[in-house]
Formats: structure tokens, sequence, C-alpha cells
């Protein structure tokens, strides 16, 4: 029985590590180019760039539709939005979604209110993939393209640095992975 634990857990752990290593090769990050399909802009906040990024997608059209979500309650949106869009009937902000799990399905309603078809999204790469399998999981209807913020890479990190990035790395797989039990669940 003993036997049976200790290969058991050995086959758990190397399964763990073998998807670690794929979602390590997952989140790399690539160049992507703006889908002109798109109808509707959502920024997941929690990183540098990604309102930005956002803001700088949806003036390129006229006609889409922005969602912002996850903005901190005591953030005030004229920190968020610039003076010239600051009436724009076509953004929204979502200041009730605290997780990646309650952006998805905020993104779901806004996007069936706007009877939006074909949606970009913005995150980092690392939440990338977690957004991706939640958004389209509680949405499988609409088509979903990642648009990264722009990775910025530094080559001089320390090796303390590269244990914390890699800590890091650890804690969004995990992340990952509870997503899949999640979708699974529901």
């Amino acid at each position: 029985m003993r036997k049976l634990a200790l290969y058991l857990l050995s086959f758990i752990i190397l399964l763990l590590s073998f998807g670690y290593i794929i979602f390590i090769k997952k989140i790399k990050y690539e160049e992507v180019v703006f889908n002109n399909e798109t109808d509707g802009i959502a920024v997941l906040t929690g990183g540098k760039g990604r309102i930005n990024l956002g803001l700088e997608l949806f003036s390129l059209r006229s006609n889409i539709q922005l969602i912002i979500s996850g903005v901190d309650k005591k953030v005030s949106d004229s920190i968020i939005i610039p003076i010239d869009l600051k009436n724009n009937v076509n953004i929204t902000i979502d200041k009730d979604s605290e997780s990646t799990y309650q952006n998805a399905m905020v993104i779901k309603k806004w996007a069936k209110t706007n009877e939006l078809r074909n949606v970009t999204v913005i995150t980092s790469y690392y939440h990338m993939p977690r957004s991706m399998i939640l958004m389209k999981s509680f949405s499988p209807f609409i088509n979903f393209y990642p648009y990264p913020v722009k990775k910025i890479i530094s080559y001089k990190r320390t090796y303390k640095e590269n244990i914390f990035y890699y800590f890091f790395l650890t804690e969004e797989y995990i992340k990952y992975l509870v997503s899949h039990l999640t979708i699974f669940i529901k």
C-alpha cells in the first residue's frame, strides 16, 4: 500500500512539473496585431500599462465598446479616463470585480448587454492563460482575442530576483490550475 501511495505521489509531482513547464512555455510574450473584427475591448486591471494600452486601442476605432474591469473602489474615474473621453458612453468602468473569476463574470454580462461577438482581452502575458480559459468557459459564444501588455525584459536580473520571479510564476501556475478546477466544478 505504501508503494502504491509513493508511486501515485510521484506521478502527481511529475504531472504537475510537466504542467508547469507547459505553462511557462505558454506565457511567452509574443507581439500581436489588433484584430479589426473586435467590437469590444476588455481590460483586466492589476498591472502596469494595461489601462493605457486599452485606451490606446480604443482610440483606434470610434464604434467600439471598452470595459476596464477590476478598478479599485478608491480610484476615481478621472484618474483613469482622459478628459477627452470623460463622457464617452462606450466606456464602462467596473469597480466590483476583485478577482479574475469576477472579471470574467462581469465581462460576460457586459458583452451580452452590448451584443458583442469579438472581444480583445488586455492583461499581462503571465495572466493571459488564466483569463482566457475563464472567459471562454463562461462566454463560449464570444470570440476572445488575447492582447498582452508588452513584456519588459531585463537580462540583468540578480539570482535573487530570478528566484522571486519563478516563485511568482509558480503562484500564477497554481491560480491557473485552480481556474481549471473552478470551471470543472461549475
